[in-house]
């Protein structure tokens, strides 16, 4: 009977009238996101030819006036020769033009190396980097040193240097970024959406059902594990075929690529940070995802029967879901007194712990890999004790007839 029960309520989810579009939606989403936006990423460290070559020709047009004028100019702050270094810029820029269109990408990296090596002021001096951020320098020293770590692991290591390796669009890359920036919360939302109506799709047939020879919390169960097994599924869907994609247009990537991690935050310099392989930030990710997803379906458990409806489940589970982003700025390291270490939402985005990134934007050292997962673990042992209460206030006939 379990079984029967487990099954029916699987094939309800997927049969939705209200799943389908938004599976369909998801699939617009996922193809626009691989095959437009990711492909078309501006980055610090994107290079586009033709403003290089209308940079090039300006600066020689400069070069030649300053040999008619005989002026060499004075780079007061260094007093340094400003013909010297145009030189030394127009040959840069011409051999990293060069390696480019002849897709030496290389020869194009080792150069790119070779020009920022020691040349922080490149990042943190570029107003457009994290305008809108509260921390500008920081984040752009941050992201200064993330660079410089992942170019040095290209050009130390035998990957062949490819134009998707080089800048983060492969399958692997693509889906680490992915991890690593908001695609847990995205992950997150769709099963609070799949499992948003799970208890009040019931109430319209509730003569029938409340006939089944199984108990109230039993029923409650299974339809949490039908919810959770099918938002696995479309989740794990997601990840391949974004993979894939991906994959198609930039390769696979390297499993043993490095990935930057912020360690500590005492000095806020080079020895700070520290590199895992994707394998292992993919490992320690995915293996939290499940959790997080359980705990959310269970929260629509108890939010079901307390509300009777799936659009206020809905709303409340997302608003849940993004409390940190909405709530919480990164001045904010205490919640009512305690330690933001201690609270759930905090680790709803376990790629950024993982890579140490949320104690890097809250500038602390508290939030870790193994509190996260006690942390989840804690607030999950909560939910069920809470839920199994709930359902003996609020039976099976209350929750169909009251």
């Amino acid at each position: 009977m379990n079984r029967n029960y487990l099954k029916h309520e699987f094939l309800i989810t997927a049969r939705s009238r209200r799943n389908i579009p938004f599976i369909v939606f998801i699939g617009v989403l996922l193809l626009s996101y691989c095959l437009i936006l990711l492909p078309n990423e501006e980055t610090k460290e994107s290079f586009t030819p033709e403003e290089v070559r209308n940079y090039l020709t300006d600066l020689k047009v400069e070069q030649k006036f300053r040999e008619e004028k005989g002026n060499t100019g004075i780079v007061h702050f260094t007093g340094m020769p400003v013909y010297s270094m145009n030189a030394y810029y127009y040959k840069l820029n011409q051999a990293l033009l060069t390696a480019y269109e002849d897709k030496n990408y290389h020869r194009f990296l080792y150069l790119r190396n070779f020009s920022l090596l020691g040349n922080e002021y490149e990042y943190t001096s570029d107003e457009k980097l994290f305008a809108l951020s509260p921390y500008p320098g920081k984040d752009r020293s941050h992201l200064y040193k993330q660079t410089m770590m992942r170019f040095e692991d290209y050009l130390t290591n035998d990957y062949p240097i490819t134009y998707g390796l080089m800048y983060e669009k492969t399958g692997l890359q693509a889906l680490q970024k992915f991890l690593q920036t908001n695609g847990i919360l995205f992950l997150l939302f769709c099963a609070i959406f799949f499992s948003s109506d799970m208890l009040s799709r019931d109430r319209k047939n509730r003569s029938v059902l409340q006939g089944i020879p199984l108990s109230w919390y039993r029923q409650l169960n299974l339809k949490s594990l039908s919810a959770f097994f099918y938002s696995l599924l479309i989740s794990s869907g997601i990840l391949v075929v974004g993979v894939v994609v991906m994959s198609m247009q930039f390769g696979f990537g390297y499993l043993n690529l490095h990935v930057p991690i912020m360690i500590a935050q005492q000095t806020f310099t080079i020895e700070d940070y520290d590199v895992i392989s994707i394998a292992v930030f993919l490992g320690r990710t995915l293996i939290v995802v499940p959790l997080v997803i359980f705990l959310f379906i269970r929260l629509n458990a108890i939010l079901g029967l307390l509300f009777k409806n799936e659009w206020l489940v809905l709303l409340v589970s997302s608003l849940l879901l993004f409390s940190d982003r909405l709530f919480v700025s990164r001045t904010t390291r205490e919640i009512f007194g305690k330690d933001i270490s201690f609270f759930p939402q905090t680790y709803f985005d376990y790629g950024k712990i993982v890579t140490g990134d949320k104690n890097f934007l809250l500038n602390t050292e508290t939030i870790t890999y193994m509190k996260g997962i006690f942390v989840l673990l804690i607030t999950i042992a909560v939910i069920e004790l809470v839920l199994f209460i709930l359902s003996k206030i609020i039976n099976k006939r209350r929750f169909y007839f009251a």
